[in-house]
């Protein structure tokens, strides 16, 4: 991997001799294909709460749009029940079905971080790796215009779209107090420590495709996953949540920003005038909006011009190794092949591209079939 110093590297790497299959390396077989099992299993629970949640808005949506709730109180709700069925019940779930292989590692995860200023200092790389992803996928969706693949842009897009400045600041809370503290313990913490024993590469590399698979539309899933790739190897490098967590925080702060100078008025006005080609007054939110997107511009450009520096000195740079008994291919055979993993990747196809699992519920529970 390309992210961090030679240095790190050789002081964090765990490398073992290539040996024959023996009978002691087979005994690894059968727990890796346990804890694959239960990771589908965690998905599963996780597509589920989903379900449930777009249940229970098909059923007091209704009620609540004949209270007289504002934007913010309703958006109060929303953001607690997604709280409850889209964090705490899945991270649950996960430390109940991955509670064995994480025996003792639970207080380790939060440790000291290792060569934290040197890891701080890879955030530009990291935001422009995940930023050009995002913006590949935006024009990879203007392919999918008018399709129910297509829909999922615009459903993400009207997500982060706060409808005043109250409803603004409790997204910006979610998105980084709330998304970062449970996102990073859940997919750095259980899921990499729970494969680390299998492979780093392995570990970081699954955590990034779940992580790209739980935010459940296509549009954030490539996006999610470069960056999940990224932290995984910061964490793995530093040996704690810590700096995940505060970079995590970080990455979604300078969105969040741009979602609460948004959400002021004379911004949203400036902005649909901008649209329609009409003139429109410039206030200081308006300007505070302008240095904001040049600011993040500036980062990005920074960013993509020191990850391409990485990519060019990427053969100095290796992911730590901790065993290489069973090979990538194998370990990849047998994640892939568990039934719950196979049902949960049936799941995530279905919620990216036509969503009919749920829409099934959701009529079953509601009792309209129309």
């Amino acid at each position: 991997m390309f992210f961090m110093s030679e240095e790190i590297i050789e002081n964090n790497e765990q490398t073992v001799d290539q040996e024959p299959q023996t009978a002691e390396t087979q005994s690894l077989v059968p727990g890796f294909k346990s804890i694959c099992f239960r990771i589908g299993i965690m998905m599963i629970v996780v597509f589920a709460a989903r379900i449930a949640v777009n249940i229970i808005s098909a059923l007091i949506v209704p009620y609540l749009s004949e209270t007289e709730l504002t934007p913010t109180v309703a958006y109060l709700v929303d953001a607690a029940v997604s709280l409850v069925f889209l964090y705490i019940i899945p991270i649950t779930a996960a430390i109940f079905l991955l509670k064995r292989p994480m025996k003792g590692r639970v207080g380790q995860i939060y440790a000291k971080p290792r060569y934290f200023g040197r890891a701080m200092a890879m955030f530009p790389a990291g935001y422009g790796i995940a930023i050009t992803c995002n913006l590949l996928t935006q024009l990879l969706g203007l392919l999918f215009k008018d399709t129910a693949l297509g829909d999922s842009f615009t459903g993400i897009q009207q997500t982060l779209a706060a409808p005043d400045i109250g409803s603004a600041v409790v997204l910006f809370i979610q998105l980084t107090i709330f998304a970062p503290l449970f996102e990073e313990f859940w997919c750095r913490g259980l899921i990499i420590e729970s494969l680390r024993p299998y492979g780093n590469g392995f570990a970081i590399f699954v955590s990034a495709l779940l992580f790209g698979i739980i935010h459940a539309n296509f549009a954030q899933f490539f996006y999610a996953a470069a960056l999940g790739i990224f932290l995984g190897y910061i964490y793995v490098s530093t040996q704690s949540l810590v700096t995940t967590t505060i970079m995590h925080a970080m990455f979604n702060s300078i969105s969040g920003m741009l979602i609460l100078i948004s959400s002021v008025p004379s911004v949203n006005e400036y902005l649909l005038a901008s649209v329609s080609g009409e003139a429109a007054e410039v206030t200081p939110a308006v300007v505070l909006y302008m240095v904001w997107m040049g600011l993040i511009v500036l980062l990005l450009a920074v960013g993509v011009i020191m990850a391409i520096y990485k990519f060019t000195k990427i053969k100095k740079y290796r992911v730590p190794k901790v065993q290489n008994e069973v090979s990538t291919g194998r370990r990849w055979g047998i994640f892939l092949s568990r039934v719950s993993v196979i049902i949960m990747l049936i799941l995530a196809i279905d919620t990216f591209a036509t969503q009919e699992i749920p829409k099934f519920f959701i009529k079953l529970v509601t009792g309209n079939w129309n």
